[in-house]
């Protein structure tokens, strides 16, 4: 995968409520947050772009060309874009 203009912008964000675990915390405190937040013991994650402002950005949409998909996401606090390019077929960031 290439993270085109994502680079060292990508972060760890809890699928079903959309925390963001600190930085540095231990995976500990990640199964006490599905354990007293979410009644589970099954940790569910997604590898998400972050905005420069701190945002998530939403994929917004893809295009597939010699055998690459390059998908687009936008900050819909301040707008600002980004893209990776990964190979036709393969899971893009975030997919559930």
């Amino acid at each position: 995968m290439n993270l085109g203009n994502l680079n060292k912008r990508l972060r760890l964000q809890c699928r079903p409520c959309g925390w963001v675990p600190p930085e540095g915390m231990q995976m500990e405190g990640v199964q006490l947050h599905f354990q007293v937040g979410h009644d589970t013991d099954e940790v569910k994650l997604d590898l998400l772009p972050a905005c420069r402002c701190g945002e998530p950005m939403t994929h917004t949409e893809s295009a597939t060309a010699r055998g690459e998909t390059t998908d687009f996401f936008r900050c819909s606090v301040c707008g600002d874009t980004g893209h990776v390019t990964r190979k036709a077929g393969s899971d893009p960031l975030g997919s559930s």
